[in-house]
């Protein structure tokens, strides 16, 4: 058999081609036929029921999954309702009994009216939960017994007035039930995330579930389909030759080939050209009949598939082997890509002799988008939780470590104050000793900075005039082979940031492009006016509406591949080798644009450089008063006396050598009850230089609150290592609030207590 003739016995008739009638006699089909019939039907038609039949039976047991989960998202936020309202109750209460102010009375009411009802609540939605049932009781005792002393100390106070509580709290044996009430709470609450853990598993097990047994049956059926096309064409073939009226047979191949409506199922010749093409193919690729026989079929694939040869290795992988299975991106006529599931079948001759190949082609892309949305949400789940751990681990180590670093630095910098003729080695291990404190203290607040637990101070800034503030220290930076250039919009919008955290930013983007540029480069800092709409807040669900200054920060550099990019805010993570940063530059941009309300976005390809882009919120026309930076504090001293509370005896002892140093009085205490008495005796003092975070009940906020009821004059500044909600709230530390973190120096604490000594701001109340 010629070429000619192999390629004639394989195309259908065109069309427009002229087609007779020849009689022949009634005659049943040909068993083959039949079998080849039934394996291409019957698979399209089972796979269609089993999808219909997977519908039915999967969609109401997905459907309970999800109230499941959303179930424990509510018995979850109802707990924790539950001990917040506890907390309100025991703070609004000692509050009042600290100023007598009735909004905290109000307050303090509340909470403990809605306790009961929350806690009905709780019982309720727990009703089929054994393990909880059996904590409510014990809960609500020790809910009853800390309302119930919260009760006599009010009565106490309205009877007798706030000493007679401080004396009985001294005195009398009571127990703070609120660790037990948290305990109770917080293993309630972990029971239930345990079960949304499992919930959101079983969940995502049953669409997966589904998934493959709908991409089994339809493989399954694909096989079939395909198996039952080359019986069919090899069927049709010895019809054929056993036909003399050859016109009937084609006319009946036509209409099989176009009834797989939903399959673009076309043939090609030895060298991959298209010899025939059904209505499927063309309802799926847009091309007809008329256009596409004759064409290679490597028109259909992507550029890039064109390049790497892929077509050419399915045809000799089908060749080799009988059968070339794939999935991919091609392309339609009118340029639009769809994903596809191929399958690619070598036919052969009665001899053996290769005669062409059966393609069939099915349009999948709705799956590989349902494949991956579900992966993105896991991603994004698990990146959620990931910075939640992240988020209380750094908060629950930061003020201890603080600490302990303060005690270092300050102890360091007074035995080089008192010992100037130190011998010149100590000195440098001296010196050594307050660089890596000085270092830890940065990774310390770099992690703050990332977990968004940072105090911010924002103030109304002109992005345009802070980054020509920088160009110097930015040039310094890096260095004459990186060309510096800025390109500032006019008209650009004022914007509310911490402008100490703003410029840290920038330069650490600064920096990290210098170590991407090997010799010589260019890093480019634009700014713009943006707004992020509705469809782009669609695709970024952390993104809100509205108006944006960007700051572009872009460099030439050596550029980073995908997955490179797609952890680059993480902390620690770094490509860069041993002992050249710590992981943390870009996590602190991160967490702090964050922060601030931000979005931040990063493009990168290998070779091509890095675009980090800030978007950071216009501020309100009414809000902007961008104002005059104040002058610096001169450390000067009058003799004040100050009163330093801070818990940690270390701390304590050094805070109050360093303000003695400076020619301050200073008189120290351990916790605000000892503060309160000592006041009582002075009379009063001049300054509170006094911790967030104290024993016994009081922290520092509440400390100053009270203080300042009593003594109008005195002025209060406070110190942490770790910002606690006292102070700061939704992360912006409160109006009218000083505070210097720990670790500090003598130098910056000189120059904050005669600032806050010299201001005339006395109130602390937000």
């Amino acid at each position: 058999m010629t070429l000619g003739a192999k390629s004639r016995l394989f195309r259908m008739p065109q069309v427009d081609r002229q087609r007779t009638s020849v009689p022949m006699r009634r005659r049943n089909l040909p068993s083959g036929l039949v079998v080849a019939l039934a394996l291409v039907v019957v698979p399209g038609l089972a796979l269609v029921g089993l999808q219909t039949y997977q519908l039915r039976i999967s969609a109401p047991q997905l459907t309970q999954n999800r109230a499941w989960v959303v179930h424990t998202f509510e018995v979850i936020t109802t707990a924790q309702a539950l001990a917040t309202t506890v907390r309100d109750a025991e703070r609004s209460q000692r509050r009042y009994l600290l100023s007598g102010e009735d909004s905290y009375l109000g307050i303090y009411q509340r909470a403990i009216r809605d306790v009961p009802v929350l806690l009905a609540k709780l019982r309720s939605l727990t009703y089929d939960n054994a393990e909880q049932q059996r904590r409510w009781p014990e809960l609500g005792r020790q809910i009853d017994n800390e309302l119930g002393e919260l009760q006599r100390t009010l009565q106490l106070s309205t009877r007798h007035g706030f000493s007679a509580v401080q004396e009985f709290l001294r005195n009398e044996a009571h127990f703070d039930v609120m660790p037990t009430i948290d305990a109770l709470l917080g293993a309630a609450i972990a029971t239930e995330r345990s079960l949304l853990a499992e919930r959101l598993a079983r969940t995502v097990a049953d669409e997966r579930s589904n998934a493959n047994a709908a991409r089994a049956s339809a493989a399954l059926a694909m096989v079939a389909m395909v198996l039952g096309v080359v019986l069919l064409m090899r069927a049709f073939n010895r019809a054929l030759r056993a036909e003399t009226a050859r016109g009937a047979g084609e006319r009946r191949f036509d209409l099989l080939i176009d009834g797989v409506a939903d399959h673009a199922l076309y043939m090609l010749d030895e060298q991959g050209h298209i010899t025939d093409w059904n209505a499927g193919g063309e309802r799926l690729k847009g091309y007809a009949a008329t256009e596409i026989i004759g064409r290679h079929f490597s028109c259909f694939y992507t550029e890039g598939d064109r390049q790497a040869n892929v077509p050419q290795q399915a045809l000799d992988t089908a060749a080799r082997t009988g059968k070339y299975a794939a999935e991919g991106w091609r392309v339609r006529k009118d340029g639009s890509r769809f994903f596809a599931s191929v399958v690619l079948t070598a036919l052969h001759d009665a001899s053996g002799g290769l005669v062409g190949f059966a393609k069939i082609t099915r349009d999948v892309t709705e799956r590989v988008q349902q494949q991956r949305a579900l992966e993105e949400a896991r991603t994004a789940l698990a990146q959620s939780q990931k910075m939640e751990a992240l988020g209380q681990l750094t908060g629950g180590i930061a003020h201890d470590f603080n600490n302990l670093l303060h005690v270092i630095k300050n102890a360091v910098a007074i035995v080089l104050r008192r010992l100037p003729e130190v011998d010149p080695d100590v000195r440098r291990y001296l010196d050594m000793a307050t660089q890596n404190a000085d270092r830890a203290a940065g990774i310390t607040q770099r992690l703050l900075a990332f977990s968004r637990q940072q105090p911010l101070e924002p103030k109304a800034i002109d992005p345009n005039k802070l980054l020509s503030s920088m160009t110097a220290l930015l040039r310094s930076a890096l260095g004459e082979r990186i060309a510096l250039e800025t390109v500032l919009s006019a008209g650009i919008w004022t914007i509310s940031a911490d402008i100490n955290q703003l410029e840290t930013a920038i330069l650490n983007l600064a920096l990290n492009a210098r170590d991407a540029i090997s010799e010589y480069g260019k890093l480019t800092i634009e700014t713009a006016n943006a707004f992020l709409d509705e469809s782009y807040a669609g695709v970024h669900a952390e993104v809100i509406p509205g108006q944006y200054v960007l700051i572009a920060v872009s460099d030439t550099g050596s550029g980073m591949p995908k997955e490179v990019a797609a952890r680059a805010f993480e902390p620690f993570f770094t490509t860069k080798e041993a002992g050249r940063g710590t992981g943390l530059g870009l996590s602190q941009v991160f967490g702090f644009v964050k922060q601030s309300g931000g979005h931040v976005k990063i493009y990168s390809e290998p070779g091509q450089g890095t675009t980090v882009k800030l978007y950071l919120p216009r501020l309100a026309a009414s809000a902007v008063d961008l104002g005059k930076e104040s002058e610096p504090v001169v450390a000067r001293t009058s003799g004040e006396t100050i009163l330093v509370v801070e818990d940690d005896e270390d701390v304590r002892t050094f805070s109050a050598e360093v303000l003695s140093e400076l020619g301050y009085r200073v008189t120290v205490a351990p916790d605000a009850h000892v503060a309160l008495t000592a006041l009582g005796n002075l009379g009063a003092v001049d300054l509170l230089f006094t911790d967030v975070g104290l024993p016994d009940g009081i922290n520092g906020r509440q400390l100053a609150d009270e203080v300042q009821r009593r003594w109008p004059a005195v002025k209060v500044l406070f110190t942490t290592g770790y910002a606690r909600n006292a102070i700061v709230h939704h992360g912006r530390l409160d109006p009218g609030v000083a505070l210097i973190v720990k670790p500090f120096t003598q130098s910056s604490l000189a120059a904050k207590v005669r600032q806050v000594l010299d201001s005339g701001i006395h109130s602390t109340t937000s």
